[in-house]
């Protein structure tokens, strides 16, 4: 009797959003591969990893400006996790499930 699996199998990509100035000033998204993931577990982990990097590296950038009053939060989702400077979205790690062909 051959076993016929409900969900096809997937892999998790993990996607980098983030604002960045543009040569006008004006804010523009750029989106980056932080790599694939044969689970969801390795995928969220990588996130986490990154959204805190990100975190520290963009806190640290704002008080070398003297903007060391703004608040910074990472903000956990169902997708992966969001980096907010006071309230706008500024980052944003997320994972993408892809199928995987059995071919």
């Amino acid at each position: 009797m051959q076993h016929i699996q409900p969900f096809a199998k997937e892999e998790y990509a993990l996607l980098h959003f983030s604002l960045i100035p543009s040569e006008q000033g004006k804010l523009a998204q750029r989106t980056s591969a932080c790599g694939v993931y044969r689970t969801i577990e390795e995928a969220f982990s990588a996130a986490r990893r990154m959204a805190s990097d990100e975190w520290q590296r963009l806190r640290n950038q704002a008080t070398e400006q003297g903007n060391a009053g703004e608040t910074w939060h990472v903000i956990d989702t169902e997708f992966g996790y969001d980096l907010k400077r006071n309230f706008l979205v500024v980052s944003r790690f997320w994972i993408h499930a892809k199928a995987i062909s059995e071919t």
